[in-house]
């Protein structure tokens, strides 16, 4: 375990700049930030590189973070607590943080659920579909260009650690990992207020890609056209739409409910 005292710390200016998401993204690693959210990677098994503590958290909870680091090897670092503040999102940050490689997901197609965002802007909504998506056991959440960053700290901690475990794709112009789904027979549902068929009426239970729209302005016309059928979630009340996290639980828990009842 080391101490950092200076600002000017080579490894205290790096995870600075991990704050920056063209860094981020150059040097393929986050921050995350919490002790659950910490406690999820490390029994999720990605790499960590570093955890940094305040000397309060670690006076705290040294026995259990050496429980937890078991089978682990972060560089421990203990910085002042105006030091912590600065690699922070949060307002009241708990003392503890970790910088984690980030994995590219396995380009190989895997069966199942995928959920394509079309230029999603809350991080709430990415972070919450993202962990509709784990609940359902999706083979992944595909980001079109113009989607919220999804190492975004506001997007993470959405995801409540389920980041870990579903994979994201990030989609080119080209939509190359979309057609090569469809090329799979992927059959791709999108969400639209301007559709007459109900998401009740179609047959889920094999492979689905559901594409849900930007908050605003819903899908794009270059994934509608993509898609084989859009659909409308009904409802009874007077509500003109449901926010895009919502809509997008709505129909992966249709999909899982059919295919329960398909192997049941």
């Amino acid at each position: 375990m080391i101490h950092i005292e200076s600002k000017d710390n080579k490894i205290f200016k790096e995870v600075k700049k991990l704050k920056n998401k063209k860094y981020r993204y150059e040097q393929k690693r986050y921050i995350i930030e919490g002790y659950r959210f910490v406690e999820e990677a490390l029994k999720s098994k990605v790499k960590i590189e570093y955890i940094i503590y305040t000397q309060d958290f670690i006076d705290k909870h040294y026995e259990e973070m050496q429980t937890l680091l078991s089978g682990n090897d972060p560089l421990e670092i203990i910085v002042k607590e105006n030091f912590f503040k600065e690699l922070c999102d949060t307002e009241s940050p708990q003392g503890i943080l970790a910088v984690v490689e980030f994995q590219f997901p396995d380009p190989n197609i895997k069966e199942g659920i995928y959920v394509l965002v079309d230029q999603i802007q809350d991080p709430g909504n990415l972070g919450t579909i993202i962990r509709t998506a784990d609940a359902v056991g999706a083979s992944g959440v595909i980001c079109t260009k113009g989607t919220v960053d999804f190492l975004n700290e506001k997007v993470l901690r959405a995801t409540m650690g389920s980041i870990f475990r579903v994979p994201v794709i990030l989609e080119d112009e080209n939509l190359s990992f979309s057609k090569s789904l469809k090329d799979n027979f992927y059959e791709f549902i999108g969400t639209s207020l301007q559709a007459n068929k109900s998401i009740y009426d179609l047959d889920l239970s094999n492979n689905v890609v559901f594409c849900i729209g930007n908050e605003a302005s819903g899908l794009t016309k270059k994934i509608l056209t993509f898609c084989d059928y859009g659909v409308i979630i009904p409802m009874m009340g007077n509500l003109e739409s449901l926010n895009a996290s919502v809509a997008a639980s709505v129909v992966m828990f249709e999909a899982l409910r059919q295919r329960l009842k398909k192997h049941s």
